[in-house]
């Protein structure tokens, strides 16, 4: 049992105990660079559409929706994505991905706890479906963001949110919420580079588990560089 004392003003944000542990702020403090809000560059934010009553038929010529099993470490895979028809209502227009778009998995205990999100980088149209957040970013690497929210300190903010009360899920506000590094061009550029250079070519070969340890030797360069900011 954990059991922790918070001011009265500070339980209009979250009741639960466990969102108040100071393991996730001692974690957050590891971080030497600065932070701010995830919200501060984002363009644009949507999930895909919920259509009850019916699933969605397999058109071959149709557009990928990509659901939570297609968001890889490594990044999205539209392999095993069902195809569905452009003009039907799974295709909605602000649920299209773009190239550099950040995918994350929006509910679910199981997915969420794997940290399941990915950068797009298919030229491909695709819509997202109803469990993944479709995160379009601007004035910031999408794949520097994916990589950072794997490290300890980005992990223990998304952990923090869905580790509470009633189902797991990630709003639009906190997914806003969550705390990047800034003024680290040097750093987002390698990390950036070292994706392109080393994971990429891995996962659109099919290697996903190479492309998945490539993926946490960067996230670990990434770890310790931002400790020593």
């Amino acid at each position: 049992m954990f059991v922790t004392w918070k001011a009265q003003s500070d339980l209009i944000e979250r009741l639960d105990p466990g969102f108040a542990h100071p393991a996730y702020d001692a974690l957050l403090e590891e971080c030497a660079a600065k932070l701010a809000p995830l919200g501060e560059f984002m363009a644009h934010i949507t999930y895909g559409a919920i259509v009850t009553g019916r699933r969605p038929e397999h058109d071959p010529e149709g557009l990928p929706l990509i659901g939570q099993g297609a968001l890889r470490h490594s990044g999205v895979d539209l392999s095993d994505c069902i195809r569905v028809p452009r003009e039907s209502p799974w295709a909605l227009e602000r649920a299209t991905v773009r190239r550099g778009d950040l995918l994350i998995e929006r509910s679910g205990a199981g997915s969420l706890e794997q940290n399941r999100l990915a950068v797009h980088h298919c030229e491909e149209p695709a819509v997202v479906d109803c469990w993944v957040d479709l995160v379009r970013l601007k004035g910031i690497q999408p794949d520097f963001v994916a990589a950072f929210l794997r490290t300890r300190c980005g992990w223990a903010q998304i952990h923090r949110l869905i580790n509470g009360v009633g189902p797991a899920n990630l709003s639009f506000d906190e997914i806003r919420s969550l705390r990047v590094p800034v003024g680290e061009e040097d750093l987002e550029a390698r990390i950036v580079e070292r994706h392109a250079r080393e994971v990429l070519p891995l996962h659109n070969s099919g290697r996903f588990d190479e492309a998945t340890e490539a993926m946490r030797a960067i996230v670990q360069e990434l770890e310790t560089a931002l400790r020593a900011s």
